[in-house]
């Protein structure tokens, strides 16, 4: 806790939290910039402090693909600098975007590199009534990424219960 900050003050609020959580970094997958999933995330983040990227803006090849403008390593450094990184996803087709998977699967290839060791990581997806294997096959997708790169999934959410859980989770300090 901050001692300079009075009781309940705004500042001493946020403060606390960046202290409980470091630095925030939301990755958005959705193609849309102000959609439903930017909404779950003002929802999850509301009064924290936090960088937000839409990675409709970067340039990233499928695994494989080798583009001299391929802006992945822009992405990757940016969740290098975060303490927490939150990524959030539509459903698409039943099952998370293709932005959300083209990032799992280029961070899959760096199975040796530590660099995201230590990170916490939270995931949701934004869909109305996603189906229940929908929600488990994301889950275990990015189970198989986060837990092999030394980050701490913190938790996973599919609606706005498990988003309010989700919340909770960012706001302890574990």
């Amino acid at each position: 806790e901050i001692s300079a900050c009075l009781v309940g003050s705004e500042m001493c609020i946020r403060d606390r939290a960046i202290m409980a959580h470091g630095r925030i970094l939301f990755i958005n997958a959705s193609q849309k910039r102000d959609g439903n999933t930017v909404e779950y995330a003002q929802a999850l983040l509301d009064g924290l402090d936090f960088e937000r990227i839409d990675l409709v803006d970067y340039r990233m090849g499928f695994f494989g693909q080798d583009f001299a403008d391929d802006q992945f390593e822009e992405v990757f450094q940016k969740m290098v600098e975060s303490d927490t990184i939150v990524l959030g996803s539509p459903v698409y087709s039943e099952t998370m975007s293709a932005a959300a998977r083209l990032l799992l699967e280029r961070l899959e290839t760096r199975p040796q590199d530590d660099a995201l060791a230590g990170r916490r990581f939270a995931f949701f997806i934004q869909s109305y009534g996603p189906k229940p294997l929908t929600v488990e096959s994301a889950v275990a997708s990015v189970e198989n990424v986060v837990a092999p790169l030394g980050m701490r999934l913190i938790g996973t959410a599919s609606d706005m219960v498990e988003l309010a859980e989700l919340r909770e989770a960012l706001e302890s300090a574990d």
